[in-house]
Parts: C-alpha cells; sequence; structure tokens
C-alpha cells in the first residue's frame, strides 16, 4: 500500500467553502476491478462514489483502487481486501507534491458540486452519499448561486458571460473594442461591413486562452440550416489574419499556416458564408508549444501520476491545463477521459465542474448527464 501525504493543508479551497473534518467522505478515484462498498448496506462503487469513512471497501481479486481523503491520496490492493475506511488514512509517511495537492483539492470540489446539483448521472445508483444528511458545506455551493440548493445557474450564465476570462466577454471585448454593439468586425474586416449584435445567431463550444503553436481544434454550435461555414481569425486591430471555409461545426486550424504569432492576441468566429450570420468571437493567446509541456513536466514526474491509469492521467493533465489557462488543452483533455471511460462518474464531475468554472452553465448541467 502506498500513501501520499499532504504537508501543507489547504485553508481555504478557491471555489468552495469545504470543510475539512473528521466527517469528509472518501472518494473512489480509479478503479481497475469490481468494488463494493459496506456500511448500512453494501453497494458497488464507481469513480467518484463518495463513502462514509466508517465503512469498509471490498475489491475483487488482483485488483487496486486509487482513493482520496482530506489531502491524502491512498493507493489499495485487493490482498488488503476487505478495506477498513476508518483506518486506512492514518499513515502518514510519505509526501505528494503541489501540484498533487491542488488535483485533490479540484477533484473534491468537483465531487462535492455535482453532489449538490440536483441533476441525476448515469449510473448514480452506484454512486453513494458520503456526506450524511447534515451535509458539508454551506447550502449556498459553489460561487454561493451555481451548485447549491437552488439548483444549477443564475441569470447571470453562460448567455451573459460565456466562457469567461479569456473567453468571451473578457475586459477586451464585447462592448469595448467594436466585437459588441458596434458590430464585429469594422470595414476592413472579414464581414466588409461589421457584424451587428442582432446578427449573432450562435455561440462557440469551446473556449479562449492559451492556444498552442501548431494545430487547435475548436467547435461551435450551429446554425440553424448551415451546413457550411467561413471561418476567422482577426486580430485585435480587425485586421483579417486568416479564412477559410469549412463544413461541419468543427475546425483544427494550423497556427503555422494562419501564420499566427506567440505572444499576440486574437480572435477567431465564423458566420454564415452568403448571410449575416455569425458567432460571438472567441479571444485567445497564441502560446509555444514548449509553455505547455513545461506547465505538465512536473505533474508527470509526480508518483500519484505515475501510478495512476490513463483516464486519472487525463483528468490531471486537464486540470493543470486548466490552471495555466490553457483553457482549450483542459476541455479536450476532459473530454477524452470521458471517451476512454463514458461511465467514468468523477470525469463527468471534473468536465462539469471546469465548464462551471468558465461559466458555462449549461455545458456544465450536459456534462453530467
Amino acid at each position: 500500500m502506498r500513501i501520499f501525504n499532504l504537508l501543507i493543508l489547504l485553508a481555504f479551497l478557491r471555489s468552495i467553502s469545504f470543510a475539512q473534518d473528521k466527517n469528509m467522505p472518501v472518494i473512489l478515484v480509479s478503479t481497475d476491478t469490481k468494488l463494493t462498498y459496506q456500511n448500512t448496506s453494501e453497494i458497488a462503487v464507481i469513480p467518484g462514489s463518495i463513502m462514509n469513512k466508517n465503512g469498509t471497501l471490498k475489491i475483487s481479486p488482483n485488483g487496486r483502487a486509487i482513493l482520496y481523503h482530506n489531502n491524502i491520496f491512498v493507493e489499495v490492493t485487493a490482498d488488503k481486501s476487505p478495506v477498513d475506511l476508518s483506518k486506512l488514512f492514518d499513515d502518514e509517511d510519505l509526501s505528494i507534491t503541489r501540484t498533487e495537492q491542488d488535483f485533490g483539492a479540484k477533484m473534491s470540489n468537483a465531487v462535492y458540486s455535482a453532489s449538490q446539483s440536483k441533476i441525476k448521472m448515469k449510473n448514480q445508483d452506484a454512486l453513494v452519499s458520503g456526506w450524511g444528511s447534515g451535509g458539508i458545506g454551506d447550502k449556498t455551493g459553489a460561487g454561493k448561486d451555481g451548485w447549491g440548493s437552488g439548483g444549477i445557474g443564475d441569470k447571470t450564465g453562460a448567455g451573459k458571460d460565456g466562457w469567461g476570462t479569456g473567453g468571451i466577454g473578457d475586459k477586451t471585448g464585447a462592448g469595448k473594442d467594436g466585437w459588441g454593439t458596434g458590430g464585429i468586425g469594422d470595414k476592413t474586416g472579414a464581414g466588409k461591413d461589421g457584424w451587428g449584435q442582432k446578427d449573432i445567431k450562435t455561440r462557440s463550444a469551446c473556449p479562449g486562452g492559451k492556444y498552442i503553436e501548431g494545430l487547435n481544434k475548436v467547435s461551435w454550435e450551429p446554425i440553424k440550416g448551415t451546413k457550411k461555414y467561413t471561418f476567422v481569425i482577426e486580430d485585435m486591430d480587425h485586421n483579417l489574419v486568416f479564412t477559410t471555409e469549412v463544413n461541419g461545426t468543427e475546425y483544427t486550424f494550423d497556427s503555422n499556416v494562419c501564420k499566427l504569432t506567440p505572444g499576440t492576441k486574437y480572435a477567431w468566429y465564423v458566420h454564415h458564408p452568403t448571410k449575416k450570420k455569425v458567432s460571438t468571437p472567441i479571444f485567445f493567446v497564441l502560446e509555444e508549444k514548449a509553455s505547455e509541456e513545461k506547465a505538465i513536466a512536473k505533474l508527470k514526474s509526480g508518483e500519484i501520476y505515475q501510478n495512476a491509469n490513463n483516464t486519472v492521467k487525463l483528468l490531471m493533465e486537464a486540470h493543470q491545463m486548466e490552471e495555466n489557462k490553457f483553457f482549450l488543452s483542459a476541455q479536450t483533455k476532459y473530454q477524452k477521459a470521458i471517451e476512454i471511460e463514458p461511465n467514468n462518474s468523477l470525469a463527468k464531475m471534473m468536465l462539469s465542474f471546469f465548464c462551471f468554472n468558465m461559466n458555462e452553465i449549461e455545458s456544465a448541467k450536459n456534462a453530467l448527464k
């Protein structure tokens, strides 16, 4: 059994007032076998399940699992089964890195938020509530108006501020530099005579932030009745940088082909080839490929990462990309984790929490379904 102990306890989590006490539940991070949890009754558990610490966990022969509780990661194997969860986290002889510590905090936030969302997830019957009737955390949940007792989202959600910082509606965005009511694109841009706010007929399905040199896959929600789109990249002075015709609602652009410059801010959007129907612009800054690789280098050297399965590795990488504002890369990794394990509730919870942090309330709800 390996135990990863946190050196410095977090006084505050970034997004949620998460009580760190003896009642905090155990979270199942990953497993390669069938697991059952025994407390008042016996039930199968899956990644993302939260369990009371006073129960036991049965592991099928030759299986292993990674568990998390109160800032400690533990790996257990079948030879220790049945596992007494009340004693499992007492030995604190090994440390975890700050990067792994941050991942544990984000994972806890995601699980707690999803558990309070009132949305019925697939395989939800296999998720065990570990908090009991009282619950942990305040009644208002993440962000006070997002995931609490009133449900997910409020009137300030996705319809107004999109993908948040680095995306739609940042300080250089709508209403300040010509992308909003003054029209998207002036006479020198792709639209030639500008795009008014009434012409915005759809929105992006991915965030802005930092994009990397090379290939970047972006997507958007369809404009009704449209199969072909004109994809456009402009600089902040509305100069046309790149444009091409696209079939469908996604496109992978090559920054080298588009002749984009690292460190420069751009915006991309799509529009109908002949009609004044356009998507809201997404702002991004091009970064050198090495900066993305550097962001996850320390993560990959950690013991938790090296012992995790491919899904958890992707979740850890996604979280690290999110922390470094590579939001497009983060979204892609969260989605890939779900593609690998469609029934992995932890992956769904973390994607949902990512969307919620991006002010994408509807996307957060859809991620849990």
